[in-house]
């Protein structure tokens, strides 16, 4: 698959690094576990088209009106983390209805998505910046490339005067990434990430990026963390069904971000 070739070369990249494959040793039976839980609203404008059944229904839908338009919501993120791996999920859903304009007809677009995220991460560059975070680690610079899959379920329901009609896909991406983080302050991190799907696919790809600030301070045992910064997610989709009807997904999703953290 044509996801492999730059996945290849990441490897790659890795290995011929200092150290080569024994940088990737298993985490010594010291290290601890970290769970972090991460639920948060994410405030999304929509700007793209979807076709299906050969009507295309432009959209662009604003933060604020996504508020008015948006029928329910559910998003959140866990990573589990171990020495310089980690794992997460992230999950969003989100159902929306909104009236659009087809060649000056009135018509009402209802949407439903469903988009799961899951991945490992390495962590390949660690370099101390000193003193001590609020969890009580030392303070770091960190790079770590990121291997992982998107699964996307869509469903578009179009009701106009002459009839309504719905379609529905799901597919998976397969994704590469990077996140940097720094440790700014002993309170405050800063996290940018990026990740690249459906790499070589002419039908499906996607692109997403999040840049994050980050207030954490001790609690219990563990730590809490507000977060605020900004996400976009750009799909493109592109399917015929059994009837020759085309069925394209362009939308691009972006807005603020406000969440909390929870590590233990």
């Amino acid at each position: 698959m044509t996801f492999f070739r730059p996945a290849a070369h990441v490897l790659g990249l890795l290995l011929a690094l200092p150290g080569g494959a024994s940088a990737f040793a298993q985490p010594s039976a010291g290290e601890p576990w970290r769970v972090t839980v991460s639920p948060y609203v994410w405030a999304t404008s929509l700007d793209g088209n979807v076709r299906l059944a050969g009507h295309k229904a432009p959209i662009d839908v604003s933060a604020s009106d996504a508020f008015d338009q948006l029928e329910s919501v559910v998003m959140g993120d866990i990573e589990v983390r171990r020495g310089r791996w980690a794992g997460f999920v992230d999950y969003q859903y989100s159902r929306t209805n909104e009236g659009v304009s087809l060649m000056g007809i009135p018509a009402e677009l209802g949407t439903r998505s469903t988009t799961v995220s899951a991945g490992v991460l390495y962590r390949l560059v660690d370099d101390p910046l000193g003193g001590r975070t609020a969890f009580g680690d030392m303070r770091s610079f960190r790079v770590e490339p990121l291997v992982g899959a998107r699964w996307s379920k869509l469903r578009a329901d179009l009701n106009t005067p002459l009839g309504a009609t719905q379609k529905g896909a799901e597919w998976t991406d397969l994704l590469l990434g990077l996140r940097i983080e720094a440790d700014v302050s002993e309170h405050w991190t800063l996290r940018a990430q990026a990740e690249a799907g459906g790499l070589g696919d002419d039908d499906r790809h996607s692109l997403s990026w999040q840049a994050l600030a980050s207030y954490r301070t001790p609690l219990a045992r563990g730590a809490v963390s507000i977060n605020a910064g900004y996400r976009l997610l750009h799909q493109n989709y592109e399917q015929d069904d059994f009837t020759g009807q085309r069925f394209d997904w362009k939308v691009t999703r972006h807005g603020p971000v406000l969440g909390l953290s929870l590590t233990y």
